[in-house]
C-alpha cells in the first residue's frame, strides 16, 4: 500500500507538482529513446510500402520471363457470325478454311398426354429410359419432374404448358448433344420414341476444316485446329477462313511499357520520401540504381527504353520497339530471353529481383530484421527508464513526506515554546 501524503500541509509548498516537475525534465531520455521507436516504426513503413512496388515491378518482368510468354496468338474469322475462334500458346500461325455443315443438339421427346393441373393431378405408370426403368405412382407431374432429375438417366425432365385447357406436359432432354435415347413412357405419361421419332433429334456438330470433316458432341470444337477454339454459332452457307497470328511484337511492347511504367512509380515514391528524410531516401537507392542498370542497358535502349537525365524517368518509344522487332525479331528475343549460348535480360533481372523480395533473405526481410531488434532493444531502454523514474519518484515523494514531517514537528514545537513564554509572562506579571 503506498503512503498517503498531504503535499505541502506543514511547509505551504506545493511539493506534488514539484516532484512531478522533476520527473518530467527527468523524462527526457525516456522520451527521447520513444521518439527514436516510432522513427523506427515509420521506416518499416516505408520500406513495407517500398518491397510492395518491388512486387509490382516484378510482376511485370514476370509477364515476359519466359519463351512461353511470348507464344501468343491472335485469330480472325473474316467476321464470320457462324463461328467465333479463340487460341492458346500451342497456336500455329497460318490460314484454315471453315465451313459449319450443323450445330451440335440435344435430343429432345415431349408427352402426347396433356394434363389438367401438375401440382394436384396424381399420375401412376412406368417410363423406360433406355435401359433404365422407372417406375411411379400417385406422384403430381411436379413430382414425377423432380423424381426423374434426381436419378441418373443422362437427361433433364421439365414441364412446358402448350397454352390449351389441359396443357402440362412432361419435356425430357438429353444431357448431351448427340446421343440418342430410346424413351417408351406407360400409365399416365404416354412417350414412345421407337414408333413416333423424337421431338427434336439429337445431332453431332459437324464442321469441315481444310476439307477434313469434324464432329463434335457440343458447339464448342478444339480438336479441329492445333490451339484454336472453335464456338459454333449457326450453318453457314459456304467456308469462312480463319487466320491465326503471332502476338508476340504485342506482348513485348505491352510489358516493357508496363516495366517502366513500374520503375517510375518507384522513382517517384523514392523522391517523395527524400523531400522529407534524405537519410531514408538513399537507403532505397541502391536497388533503385541497380533497376535503372538493367533498364538503360545497351539492349533495353535499342528496343526504346530511354532516361530523362533531368527527372530520372523512364520512357518507351514504341516506334523505336516496333522498328527493332522488324527488322530482327527472332534478335529481340534472343537479346530479353536468351538462347543456348546467352542469357537475356529479362532473366538476369529476374534473378536481381527475386533475390530483393525473398521473404526471408530480400529488401524487406533484411531492414525488417535490423529494425525488429534495434526497437526490441529501445523496449528494453524504455522500461529500464520507467522503473529508473518510478523509483525516482518514490524516493522525492520519501524525501519532501519527511521534510513535511520535520517542518510540522518543528511548527508544533514553535507553538508550545510561543505558549509557554506566554503563560510565563502572565505568570510574572
Amino acid at each position: 500500500m503506498s503512503a498517503i501524503t498531504f503535499s505541502g500541509l506543514a511547509s505551504g509548498v506545493d511539493t506534488a507538482s514539484i516532484v512531478e516537475s522533476i520527473i518530467e525534465a527527468e523524462s527526457v531520455t525516456k522520451t527521447q529513446l520513444e521518439d527514436k521507436q516510432t522513427y523506427l516504426e515509420s521506416k518499416l513503413e516505408t520500406y513495407t510500402e517500398f518491397d510492395t512496388l518491388l512486387d509490382s515491378f516484378y510482376a511485370s518482368v514476370l509477364g515476359l520471363n519466359s519463351t512461353n510468354d511470348l507464344k501468343s496468338f491472335t485469330a480472325t474469322n473474316n467476321g464470320s457470325e457462324y463461328f467465333s475462334v479463340s487460341t492458346n500458346s500451342l497456336a500455329n500461325e497460318g490460314s484454315y478454311s471453315v465451313e459449319i455443315v450443323s450445330l451440335a443438339r440435344q435430343q429432345k421427346d415431349v408427352s402426347t398426354t396433356t394434363i389438367a393441373d401438375s401440382d394436384t393431378t396424381t399420375l401412376t405408370g412406368q417410363l423406360q429410359i433406355g435401359e433404365e426403368t422407372l417406375n411411379y405412382e400417385d406422384l403430381t407431374l411436379d413430382d414425377l419432374v423432380t423424381l426423374i432429375n434426381e436419378g441418373e438417366y443422362g437427361l433433364t425432365a421439365s414441364m412446358i404448358d402448350d397454352g390449351t385447357e389441359s396443357g402440362y406436359r412432361l419435356m425430357l432432354t438429353a444431357d448431351t448433344s448427340g446421343t440418342e435415347l430410346e424413351i417408351t413412357g406407360t400409365g399416365s405419361i404416354l412417350l414412345d420414341t421407337a414408333t413416333d421419332g423424337h421431338t427434336v433429334d439429337g445431332t453431332k456438330a459437324h464442321l469441315v476444316v481444310d476439307g477434313v470433316d469434324y464432329y463434335s458432341a457440343g458447339n464448342t470444337v478444339t480438336n479441329a485446329i492445333k490451339g484454336a477454339t472453335l464456338t459454333l454459332l449457326a450453318t453457314s452457307e459456304g467456308a469462312d477462313t480463319v487466320v491465326i497470328e503471332s502476338d508476340a511484337e504485342t506482348v513485348v511492347a505491352t510489358q516493357l511499357e508496363e516495366m517502366v511504367e513500374a520503375y517510375n512509380a518507384i522513382d517517384t515514391f523514392i523522391d517523395t520520401i527524400t523531400e522529407s528524410d534524405a537519410t531514408l531516401g538513399r537507403s532505397l537507392k541502391p536497388v533503385q540504381t541497380s533497376l535503372k542498370n538493367y533498364l538503360t542497358g545497351n539492349t533495353l535502349v535499342a528496343l526504346g527504353i530511354t532516361s530523362d537525365w533531368e527527372t530520372g524517368e523512364l520512357s518507351f518509344d514504341s516506334d523505336t520497339f516496333a522498328a527493332a522487332y522488324a527488322e530482327d525479331p527472332e534478335a529481340v528475343q534472343v537479346a530479353l530471353l536468351g538462347d543456348d549460348d546467352s542469357e537475356g535480360i529479362m532473366n538476369r533481372l529476374d534473378d536481381y529481383l527475386t533475390g530483393q523480395i525473398s521473404a526471408t533473405s530480400g529488401f524487406l526481410a533484411t531492414k525488417k530484421s535490423t529494425i525488429d531488434e534495434q526497437v526490441s532493444r529501445l523496449d528494453d531502454s524504455i522500461a529500464a527508464q520507467e522503473t529508473r523514474l518510478e523509483k525516482r519518484k518514490a524516493i522525492l515523494e520519501a524525501q519532501f513526506t519527511a521534510m513535511e514531517t520535520l517542518i510540522s514537528s518543528l511548527n508544533s514545537q514553535g507553538d508550545y515554546l510561543t505558549s509557554f513564554f506566554e503563560d510565563y509572562d502572565s505568570s510574572s506579571s
